[in-house]
């Protein structure tokens, strides 16, 4: 994966000047300085900006004066600026800053955020190539969850605590859930397994899947066939005996003629057999026109209770219009007192006399009806009165008799248990067809159609085709032969540096994580094996080995980033000088020392310029210029021995 720093870029909280570390891409970027100079923190940072779930980032000047942290990176798409925002007093923030484009501006103040982390993990997911399906436990060579980019950071970054670790050799693996998934996922690293491997196992568990639902569907259609077989005398005398066939009826011998027999049967029904029960006794009869009687009166009982309601209604109609005219008649018998008093001379009301006219006329006229429709109302009223009296009564009689024809088919039925048999019997007969109908569709479903046989042979001939793909053997097999090609690759490298055993092999043990040395025909762990020295060498061997691994095939870019950052690896020659009095001796390493310091060094070089500018590695060290010197492909970073990774300008103001 093409993953090369640019730049390591610090926000101050003071909103000042922001500063910036330039690195040099396909080199080995060197950064010297003393101790206490902020050399350990440059993993910590970059591992934090690639959305590492903590900050790591120590606590004290660094924390306190920056409020962002960031990288400038080079990828396949482009440049790519990821910062994050420093967490307080919080184990880690999700807050993230991101650029994006073939140039990048770096901001000089960053003030609010525009992504988060799970953001950015999947734009790393994505520019790693990884398969973005999840995984299961129950699906082979696959994990529990799906590889991540940060699962990938265990191949890139040394720290102080791991470059010359007898016991860990791996960036986080000395935590157990990390360690787990990174042997899960291993074969996987390596190329055994590859993407491909990958859909081939999932395709092969759907097939597996889909193969053995339709073997469950063609089983379950083949046993209904053979119960049918197996039964069919069975059917055909239970149908002769429910009168569905005639009494001398035989079933074939021929196993078509007789499929065809059965499948007559199912033309019937239960009323085709009422013609051989002969012997029924009266009381049968008698349920049968009970019942039909019952019917016509539970019918007329719902007619009746529905014309007594509509009648009810009419009658409260029928009230209420009387009343209103009564309203009516009230308001206008003053017309007739008006018309009473045209033609006299004087009124004691009016004070003159009134005269004749049409409107007073209308109104009488009006009156006239209006007591004309009242008197004529209440007849109405008496006739729909009067209906209602004989629906109530039928109603009732109607009630009665049901009730009472109910309790005669209760007590027949109570007293003949054989006519409650035939009511049984005419139900079984239903139940049997439908049982027979089941049957013969299930035979027929099983030797007429021939999709689902068709189907299993296509997803059994498919997964012939992908059984050699995912093979254990094979992958086991393509494990082995690429284990031993890393093998030789750190045979090549670990003569260059100070190991004791420049000859003997050394090899990767995936259930242990760590570096097993052959030598004089036993194989040693590094903790078996003593010299910090040793440790430091098959350390560096290894790390180089598995990226030239990766990088071995060019028109292929494989998951892991092309970067390597090593923290202080020439540690394991200053064990004394580190109590030195003054910082001048800190970094003076004896002639030997400095020798084996520079095949460090020389080993990484030739890793870089062998890469075709693929690898960019990072060495944060003590050593100076002296021992690195004059190195092709090694260049010098920044030197902090009188100046450091935060300059003091970031403690101003605060």
């Amino acid at each position: 994966m093409k993953l090369q720093i640019l730049r390591l870029v610090l926000w101050p909280k003071n909103g000042g000047k922001i500063r910036e570390v330039e690195f040099t891409p396909g080199a080995v970027n060197v950064i010297s300085g003393s101790s206490k100079a902020g050399k350990s923190a440059v993993i910590p940072i970059i591992d934090y900006c690639l959305a590492s779930e903590r900050c790591a980032i120590p606590v004290g000047t660094i924390r306190k004066t920056c409020a962002w942290f960031g990288i400038l990176v080079d990828t396949d798409e482009g440049l790519k600026l990821l910062a994050r925002a420093e967490p307080g007093n919080q184990r880690s923030t999700d807050d993230m800053f991101i650029l994006e484009g073939e140039r990048v501006e770096i901001p000089d103040k960053i003030t609010k955020k525009n992504a988060n982390r799970d953001g950015v993990k999947e734009i790393l997911n994505r520019l790693s190539g990884l398969p973005n399906m999840g995984f299961e436990g129950d699906v082979r060579y696959g994990f529990k969850t799906r590889p991540s980019f940060r699962d990938l950071m265990a191949f890139t970054f040394q720290p102080q605590n791991i470059v010359a670790n007898p016991d860990v050799l791996f960036y986080k693996a000395d935590t157990t859930g990390h360690r787990e998934k990174l042997k899960e996922i291993f074969p996987f690293i390596l190329g055994a397994v590859t993407s491909e491997t990958l859909m081939s196992t999932w395709e092969m568990k759907e097939l597996q899947r889909q193969s053995k639902q339709l073997q469950a569907e063609l089983k379950s259609l083949f046993d209904a066939s053979a119960r049918l077989r197996a039964d069919a005398r069975s059917w055909f005398y239970q149908a002769r005996e429910y009168g569905l066939v005639a009494v001398d009826a035989q079933l074939s011998e021929n196993w078509a003629i007789a499929v065809e027999q059965l499948n007559s049967i199912l033309e019937k029904s239960s009323r085709d057999a009422s013609q051989t029960f002969e012997g029924i006794q009266t009381s049968v009869n008698t349920i049968d026109g009970l019942k039909k009687r019952e019917e016509v009166i539970a019918t007329n009982l719902y007619r009746g209770r529905q014309r007594l309601n509509e009648l009810t209604q009419v009658k409260k109609d029928a009230d209420a219009y009387l009343d209103s005219l009564d309203t009516i008649k009230e308001r206008l018998s003053l017309s007739t007192w008006l018309q009473g008093m045209v033609g006299t001379e004087s009124n004691n009301v009016v004070g003159s006399s009134l005269s004749a006219s049409r409107e007073l006329d209308e109104l009488c006229t009006a009156l006239s009806e209006i007591e004309t429709l009242a008197r004529e109302t209440p007849v109405v009223s008496a006739s729909v009165e009067s209906e209602l009296v004989r629906l109530r009564n039928s109603v009732r009689t109607d009630a009665e008799e049901l009730e009472s024809i109910r309790a005669e088919i209760k007590a027949i039925e109570a007293l003949d248990l054989q006519a409650k048999g035939q009511a049984l019997r005419l139900t079984d007969i239903d139940r049997y067809l439908g049982r027979l109908q089941e049957a013969v569709k299930n035979y027929k479903a099983a030797h007429a159609d021939t999709s689902l046989s068709e189907k299993l042979k296509d997803i059994e001939a498919k997964i012939a085709d992908l059984e050699p793909k995912i093979s254990v053997d094979q992958i086991r097999e393509k494990t082995r032969q690429i284990l031993n090609t890393l093998s030789d690759y750190c045979r090549k490298i670990t003569p260059q540096l100070d190991a004791e055993w420049k000859e003997a092999r050394i090899s990767l043990s995936i259930t242990d994580l760590a570096v097993k040395v052959r030598h004089e025909g036993r194989d040693d762990f590094l903790w078996e094996v003593g010299s910090g020295a040793n440790w430091l060498a098959y350390h560096v061997a290894m790390l180089l080995a598995l990226q030239q691994l990766f990088m071995s095939k060019k028109h292929l870019e494989h998951p892991v980033p092309h970067f390597l950052i090593f923290d202080q690896p020439s540690q394991v020659y200053f064990p004394v000088k580190r109590a030195a009095k003054t910082e001048e001796d800190e970094h003076e390493l004896d002639d030997e020392d400095r020798k084996a310091v520079r095949k460090v060094f020389l080993a990484l070089a030739e890793a870089v310029n062998a890469s075709d500018g693929r690898l960019q590695i990072i060495v944060l060290d003590h050593a100076d210029e002296f021992v690195w010197g004059k190195i092709p492909g090694v260049v010098l970073t920044e030197e902090w021995r009188d100046k450091k990774l935060v300059p003091p300008r970031f403690e101003q103001g605060l």
